[in-house]
């Protein structure tokens, strides 16, 4: 008996391995792998740092089941890793029934003529540009413009210091006489002011003190079942009132509440307008149709997606799991996993038993190829220095595109940080975000500024440059005079820590504010200095300064190295490269003085073979801390700044449009989207690799001015002021 029950549960326990599915679960949902793994669920969490990081896990065969959005849906057929998914159920509200996510459809009076040429000179009635119910994308939203008013066309326009919302509107608002077009026109405040300061016909029909942000027009009556304040209802009540003939870009399924519930007895007076120029009455038949008789866009629905190998043996344990396509009742790991990756109990799955390729939604989303998008601005060329920067930024690239963004993104590979430099100085790259150690090289020697400052959470340490002026205890310097002539150890020659001494000397006047050769400020103050690299940057400089006097306190790594050997190299055969290198030069007898920065500044400390307590600080303000040791408040500081920046050009022309851009990429791949139509976080690691195109200690974007409420992005900004003075004039 006791040999035959375990035969059966090894039996059981064989069966149920087999069917042990591997399910993508966010990084940020990973408690509920806890509670699958506690009622030993049929399938085990693949955490994930994104959706896009699923697919690719997917292809590789380390994962058996992911979810996509309507948008990703899209998007990953278009990528070579996207060809071998199938479509094991589709995810829709309970309350739908239609086929489709959504069908944007364009409505126009039934005695409109002239096709789409026609809407010339008359109304534009919008949901918005930020309406969130449909999660409309901007080449959604702006479909039936770039169809009619082609305003991604403009081969003859001057594009200098514009924008691509600028040629955008400016084309707009030269086809329709006016709009309601509400929500933000462009992700970068300023340029969303200006244009709608500027183009003020396009907010025209919102209504008053609408301030373009809503529509604030009298909706007359309350009907039940149709909400006043849905935009779409808003665009066609806007359409219905008016003197001149308009159109409403809508989608269908409001189309239908607003004449089927509101004004049925006005339904025949509208027609869709088609994208072959014909017209279609809204009459009691049409209406009564769940799919639109034609349309511009037809969304694919969110979908559950596995390989083409484990796709049907997938879909036979899911509908056993959830019957009918319904979150089951009770706290069950097949309700955990319902509601972890489809939604809560208004979501239902349909599962289509031919198991439909991805592909089918190129039928539907008909999204040309990237090389052949027509744009008023150039792509911008955005410079990886890695194999797997170069991936995350082709995949930026292509979900930018699927989204609409403008303009385009293309992606230009280097081998380091220092070739796209010199990439983006020759005009064969247009960005890169930067290491903030990297500023004053870029600036000095490749005349690049900053488009975009980034931001870093205040309480992650390791994202800040916390620079301070380390002394040996015993010493008798005791302000920043009595440094003059005396021995000085950087981590690297134009790094922070240098360029914050230089600012700290000016400002104490024991170096003039008036010499901009910062390799010449240093070496004549100082008596002998390590800061390493100064020989390479020579090479590249205009200045005709011998920066021997920069090397000459440095030593190689290598201890068999002959004696009295000198290396100024900018990498580890330097023995005093870097922080932990600096804070070991200071340790020599021939050193009086080391600016560093504060990260692993105790582990420096014991390597170097220094007490806390055989240090003091010189601070910022020229006095000594009052205690020995590197626990020293921000007054202190040298520096306290961010750890990157988003370098371009100086003068480049497109310079705005490239601003814009990123506040744009920001709002839809950054953390502080509320939903994002496609999951691709760009601050966050990808396929498991960290700092790729930013830091992963970057949560977002500011812009390069004294009055960014950032304070460690303004101390930056603050930080070069004087040398951006001096390569200005």
């Amino acid at each position: 008996m006791g040999v035959n029950f375990l035969l059966i549960l090894t039996v059981i326990g064989a069966a149920s391995a087999q069917f042990v599915y591997r399910v993508c679960v966010p990084i940020s949902q990973k408690h509920v792998c806890q509670r699958l793994e506690v009622q030993w669920s049929a399938v085990k969490c693949e955490l994930v740092e994104s959706k896009i990081d699923c697919a690719l896990k997917l292809s590789r065969g380390e994962a058996d089941l992911g979810v996509l959005s309507e948008e990703e849906v899209a998007l990953i057929p278009q990528h070579a890793s996207g060809k071998n998914f199938r479509i094991v159920g589709s995810i829709r509200d309970v309350s739908r029934s239609e086929p489709f996510a959504f069908e944007s459809v364009a409505v126009v009076s039934s005695n409109h003529t002239g096709g789409l040429e026609g809407l010339r000179g008359g109304r534009y009635c919008h949901p918005g540009l930020d309406e969130p119910e449909l999660r409309w994308s901007p080449r959604v939203s702006k479909f039936l413009e770039k169809k009619v008013a082609e305003t991604d066309r403009c081969p003859d326009a001057n594009t200098d210091g514009k924008t691509a919302e600028e040629m955008e509107v400016k084309a707009l608002s030269q086809f329709f006489n006016s709009a309601c077009r509400p929500g933000p026109w462009s992700a970068n405040s300023s340029v969303d002011a200006d244009l709608k300061n500027r183009y003020q016909s396009f907010c025209s029909l919102c209504g008053v003190r609408s301030n373009c942000a809503r529509y604030t027009r009298d909706m007359e009556v309350t009907v039940a079942g149709v909400r006043n304040d849905n935009r779409h209802i808003q665009a066609l009540q806007c359409l219905r009132h008016g003197n001149t003939p308009g159109v409403a870009y809508v989608s269908w399924q409001h189309v239908r509440e607003y004449f089927n519930l509101w004004n049925p007895q006005e339904a025949s007076s509208y027609s869709l307008l088609c994208p072959d120029d014909s017209l279609v009455v809204l009459n009691s038949k049409v209406l009564a149709q769940r799919v639109a008789p034609c349309s511009f866009v037809k969304q694919p629905l969110s979908a559950l997606i596995a390989p083409t190998y484990q796709a049907k043996g997938i879909q036979i344990n899911l509908q056993k799991w959830w019957k009918n396509g319904a979150s089951p009742a009770g706290n069950s790991w097949q309700t955990v996993l319902f509601e972890a990756i489809v939604g809560g109990s208004n979501a239902r799955v349909s599962f289509d038993k031919s198991l439909p390729n991805l592909s089918y939604s190129a039928n539907l989303r008909n999204i040309p190829p990237i090389d052949a998008s027509p744009s008023c601005i150039p792509a911008r060329r955005w410079c990886t220095i890695s194999e797997s920067e170069h991936s995350k930024c082709l995949w930026v690239q292509l979900a930018a595109h699927t989204l609409g963004i403008e303009p385009a993104i293309s992606c230009q590979q280097r081998k380091s940080v220092f070739e796209c430099f010199a990439a983006i100085k020759d005009n064969t790259a247009d960005f890169i975000a930067a290491p903030a150690n990297y500023g004053f090289m870029a600036r000095q020697y490749y005349g690049l500024l900053p488009v975009k400052l980034v931001q870093n959470l205040r309480n992650n340490p390791r994202a800040f440059s916390r620079v301070v002026t380390l002394l040996r205890a015993s010493s008798s310097i005791s302000s920043f005079e009595n440094l003059r002539g005396k021995n000085a150890c950087f981590p690297e020659f134009g790094g922070i820590s240098y360029v914050a001494f230089n600012r700290a000397a000016q400002e104490n006047g024991v170096i003039s504010r008036s010499e901009c050769d910062y390799a010449r400020a240093v070496g004549e103050f100082f008596g002998d200095a390590c800061a390493p690299g100064a020989l390479n940057a020579s090479q590249i400089s205009a200045s005709n300064y011998d920066v021997k006097s920069l090397c000459s306190l440095c030593k190689p790594a290598d201890s068999v190295a002959p004696k009295g050997s000198k290396i100024c190299s900018y990498d580890s055969t330097n023995k005093y490269y870097g922080n932990a290198g600096a804070v070991a030069c200071l340790a020599d007898p021939e050193s009086d003085v080391a600016f560093v920065a504060l990260e692993n500044i105790d582990a420096n400390l014991k390597a170097a073979g220094l007490e806390a307590s055989q240090i003091r600080v010189l601070c910022r303000n020229n006095t000594l801390a009052l205690s020995t040791g590197v626990s020293v408040n921000s007054n202190c500081l040298l520096a306290d700044v961010v750890d990157s920046e988003v370098l371009t050009r100086r003068n480049d022309p497109l310079l705005n449009s490239l601003n814009a851009l990123l506040d744009t990429l920001d709002v839809h791949f950054g953390y502080f989207t509320d939903t994002q139509l496609i999951n691709l976080p760009i601050y966050s690691s990808f396929d498991g690799v960290n700092d790729l195109l930013f830091k992963n200690t970057v949560v977002g974007l500011t812009e390069p001015t004294s009055s960014t409420v950032n304070e460690a992005a303004r101390n930056y900004h603050e930080l070069f002021q004087h040398f951006d003075s001096c390569v200005r004039n």
